[in-house]
């Protein structure tokens, strides 16, 4: 009679259990995924303080700052199953915006950011992304060359590549930047992946445009790759002591000739 009885305690709790957490192939199918990030391989020169953020195309965001030297490697987040985005910021300078795009604001030059993008499929009980951050900004050095070295005019670089979209490709839209430019002649601007040579360097006088470049072609001429995985710094030297201006783009050189009154 004893025995009956424990029978018919158990009988309940096993179907309960048979209910509940992810048991049956349906409800498992909706649980989540466990996301295993593994930063190990972050990369060498990469600040170690990064905007970690995850989306998927039904809608779901996570977004975390993460100190990396404070894990043991691993950063673990719940996701749900199926194809999730992982994007990874470093240097960012709080231009990555909450769905994991990177937008520069206009006026502004690149941040000096190493990014990381990447899909992820995540449709068993765990998957895992080893996020390589990659030099995702050009510096551009300028140095320009006048004999009497008087500088009264600036330089700005306009573009069409404003960042990079959720997807990690470069975004198109309004880049613009005006360098400050030392005694020595000497300046720098920040720009991110380009996807073509529409860069344009122009000579700016009391807010007139002087003089327009195509820098971005001169910089595809020299060679100069922007679909490396690491982006290379370019170094240009501008001379126009005469009524010539010449550009070297690191060993390519082009001269462009006209009547210069600045």
């Amino acid at each position: 009679m004893k025995a009956r009885l424990s029978s018919v305690v158990l009988l309940p709790v096993c179907v309960i259990m048979s209910v509940a957490g992810c048991s049956v192939k349906e409800d498992r199918d909706r649980c989540p995924c466990r996301l295993l990030v593994d930063f190990s391989a972050v990369g060498s020169g990469v600040p170690h303080v990064v905007d970690l953020c995850v989306t998927s195309a039904d809608g779901f965001l996570f977004n975390d700052v993460v100190d990396i030297d404070g894990l043991d490697g691993i950063y673990a987040v719940d996701v749900p199953k199926g194809t999730v985005r992982v994007n990874v910021y470093a240097g960012d300078e709080g231009c990555g915006a909450d769905d994991g795009s990177l937008i520069i604001p206009e006026g502004s030059q690149c941040p000096p950011v190493f990014m990381f993008s990447g899909e992820v499929d995540a449709g068993g009980e765990q998957a895992s992304c080893q996020p390589v951050l990659r030099k995702s900004h050009c510096v551009v050095g300028i140095r320009l060359v006048r004999d009497d070295g008087e500088l009264p005019f600036s330089l700005r670089i306009i573009g069409s590549v404003a960042g990079y979209g959720v997807d990690g490709l470069p975004y198109q839209g309004e880049f613009s930047h005006v360098l400050e430019i030392d005694s020595s002649g000497r300046g720098s601007v920040r720009v991110p992946r380009q996807t073509d040579g529409s860069l344009v360097l122009e000579i700016v006088e009391d807010g007139d445009v002087l003089r327009r470049f195509a820098l971005g072609e001169m910089i595809l001429a020299s060679g100069y790759d922007w679909n490396a995985p690491d982006l290379a710094d370019v170094d240009i030297e501008i001379d126009y002591s005469k009524t010539d201006v010449t550009f070297a783009v690191d060993d390519w050189e082009a001269e462009f000739s006209f009547d210069i009154t600045i």
